[in-house]
């Protein structure tokens, strides 16, 4: 269901914890990112809900919504990070422009938007 290629999404639970571990974090109050220099010449990313976030059914929209957000910012973003987005409870409750908001607002913060 997942549309966005495979060479663009984080899989290995080794890598999600080592981008967490040396990774740059920004956040807002509904999201985390985090941010680690890849060597590839395309980004990746990974999406995080925590059982903090609420049940399976939640956590599960959670997720959808902020792939869906990250898969339109993938033509925006520089090449060559790894990216982490975790999900706060508030991103259940924000509206999609609020959510188009944080987004540009954290990408921006964290310097991964290619006009920059």
């Amino acid at each position: 269901m997942n549309n966005v290629p495979e060479r663009y999404r984080i899989k290995s639970s080794q890598q999600i914890l080592e981008i967490k571990r040396f990774g740059d974090s920004f956040s807002d109050s509904n999201l985390v990112l985090v941010k680690k220099r890849n060597k590839l010449c395309y980004p990746r990313y990974a999406v995080i809900a925590s059982k903090t976030v609420g049940g399976a059914v939640q956590r599960n929209r959670c997720k959808r919504r902020l792939r869906n957000r990250a898969n339109a910012y993938l033509d925006k973003i520089k090449p060559d990070y790894d990216i982490l987005l975790i999900a706060r409870q508030a991103t259940l409750n924000c509206s999609p422009a609020e959510l188009d908001r944080t987004f540009y607002n954290l990408f921006k913060k964290a310097k991964l938007l290619e006009a920059e």
